[in-house]
């Protein structure tokens, strides 16, 4: 089975069911044991959280229901087809991490583990990076769009840190090794969702000119330049200032190495709370 948290959440499994067979706020709690699994929660807590407004009888009711829920569309795994992944211990419920489950989430933490636990880019292999890849196309957006709560809003910043890390780590290191191509493809995939991150902008433009592409590279930096004016009143970074100048000024092979040695910078610090 697998879910889908990053963007609008949604479930694919080999039978028929559908997210919205929850309820908002049992898709809400769903999210948030998917989340913090492998550890108990208190029924008293959960209902407070996702039933505020319900008296305790009603309350109570209603967490029965979504977990009658939950437990039956995690059984539409074969793997799981009693759905003994979400247990009830006492007044406790605990959702254990179980291989039939394939969470993007979880996919992504562990693309971040691999990689800020490498000494260098370099010791990624190209089967990991292929791996690590396939990870961040699985970002669609904003961990559980829609939603509000303080919980989600402090887990949705913290994701989207460890995709656009992991989005400049993997374009860095496929440049270097001159996959134009699936670098700049990647690249544009992450700048979908943070349009105003300039180092990821600066990575796009010297690939675009690398590529032999210099003129939609001074397209592109004169769109982004209108829209940051527009929506942030800022202007660039020197350093962005200075590299599509560069571009501007890319004749020869030497200056289009000199621009290729702007990849090659200090890696930023990679010390996350995964």
């Amino acid at each position: 089975m697998t879910i889908g948290l990053l963007g609008v959440g949604r479930v694919s499994s080999d039978r028929e069911q559908v997210w919205s067979d929850l309820g908002p706020a049992g898709r809400r709690l769903a999210g948030f044991l998917f989340t913090f699994h492998d550890r108990p929660h208190r029924r008293e807590r959960l209902i407070d959280m996702f039933w505020p407004a319900l008296d305790p009888e009603k309350g109570r009711r209603a967490m029965n229901s979504a977990v009658w829920r939950l437990r039956k569309l995690l059984a539409a795994s074969p793997q799981c087809s009693d759905g003994q992944s979400l247990r009830t211990v006492g007044p406790e419920i605990i959702l254990e991490r179980t291989p039939s489950l394939d969470i993007d989430t979880w996919a992504l933490l562990n693309a971040a583990h691999t990689t800020f636990a490498s000494s260098s880019e370099t010791q990624l292999s190209s089967a990991g990076i292929k791996e690590i890849i396939m990870v961040l196309y699985r970002y669609e957006g904003p961990f559980l769009d829609g939603e509000d709560a303080d919980w989600i809003l402090e887990e949705r910043e913290r994701l989207h840190s460890l995709f656009i890390q992991l989005a400049i780590i993997v374009v860095r290191h496929l440049a270097l090794r001159c996959c134009y191509f699936d670098a700049i493809r990647l690249a544009r995939h992450a700048l979908r969702f943070d349009p105003f991150r300039e180092e990821l902008v600066r990575h796009l433009l010297i690939l675009l000119a690398l590529d032999g592409r210099r003129i939609d590279a001074i397209r592109y930096y004169e769109q982004w330049l209108g829209m940051i004016r527009q929506e942030l009143d800022i202007s660039p970074l020197p350093t962005t200032r200075a590299i599509i100048q560069e571009i501007k000024d890319l004749h020869n092979a030497e200056s289009g190495q000199h621009l290729r040695a702007r990849l090659v910078g200090r890696a930023e610090d990679q010390r996350f709370f995964i």
